[in-house]
C-alpha cells in the first residue's frame, strides 16, 4: 500500500481541520510512513529525526484527529481527504493463481498478465478474402514491440534466477539468459 499525503492549505502544507486545529506536514509524513508498515525506528531513520520525535508526531496527530488508535487515525485521514491510499502489488497483495507475472523477452521488463494491452486486429487477405485476425495482447512497456507470446512465466524465470524477487518491480529491466528457455 502506498499513502500519498495531499497538499493542505496551511503554510507548511499541512491541514487546518475543525476548530482551527493545525496538523503539520511533518506529522502527516511520519504517520503516512507508519501507515505503510514502517516501525517507529524506521520512520525516525527515514526522516532523520529521533524516535521520540516520531512518537510525538503520531501522538499529536491522533489527538488532533480525535482518534483512539493508529488504525482509526488512518481511516480518519482517508475520510477527510488528507491521505490518498493506492494499492500496489507486493508480496502482501499477491494472489497465487490469480496474479501472474510475465517477463517480456523483448524489453526485459515484467508485468502482470492483466496489464498487457489488447492489440488492434490485423487485416489479412487469404484467397482474395479479407479477414480480421485477432492479435495477442502487447507488452505494456513504453516502446516495446513484444506481445504476450514473447513472454516467460515469472515463476519459471525465477527457477533459473532465484536471486530475482518473488514479485518483480515495475520498470526494472531484468538481465537474463534466454538460452535455457530455447534449449540451447
Amino acid at each position: 500500500m502506498v499513502i500519498n499525503v495531499r497538499e493542505g492549505t496551511a503554510d507548511d502544507g499541512g491541514f487546518i481541520i475543525n476548530n482551527n486545529i493545525h496538523i503539520t506536514k511533518r506529522e502527516l509524513e511520519a504517520f503516512a510512513l507508519v501507515g505503510m508498515g514502517l516501525s517507529n525506528n524506521e520512520v525516525a531513520e527515514k526522516l532523520d529525526v529521533s524516535i521520540n520525535t516520531v512518537r510525538n508526531h503520531i501522538w499529536n496527530l491522533m489527538q488532533k484527529l480525535g482518534a483512539n488508535s493508529r488504525a482509526h487515525a488512518i481511516v480518519l485521514t482517508v475520510q477527510n481527504g488528507i491521505f490518498d491510499v493506492k494499492q500496489q502489488k507486493s508480496l502482501d497483495t499477491y494472489v497465487r493463481g490469480y496474479d501472474q507475472y510475465r517477463l517480456c523477452i523483448m524489453c526485459g521488463k515484467a508485468s502482470l498478465n492483466n496489464e498487457f494491452k489488447e492489440a488492434e486486429p490485423e487485416k489479412v487477405i487469404v484467397n482474395h478474402v479479407e479477414y480480421e485476425m485477432d492479435m495477442p495482447p502487447v507488452c505494456p512497456s513504453e516502446g516495446c514491440r513484444g506481445d504476450i507470446t514473447d513472454t516467460l512465466d515469472w515463476n519459471e524465470v525465477r527457477k533459473h534466477h532465484p536471486e530475482y524477487p518473488a514479485i518483480p518491480e515495475h520498470g526494472v529491466v531484468y538481465d537474463y539468459d534466454i538460452e535455457w528457455f530455447r534449449g540451447y
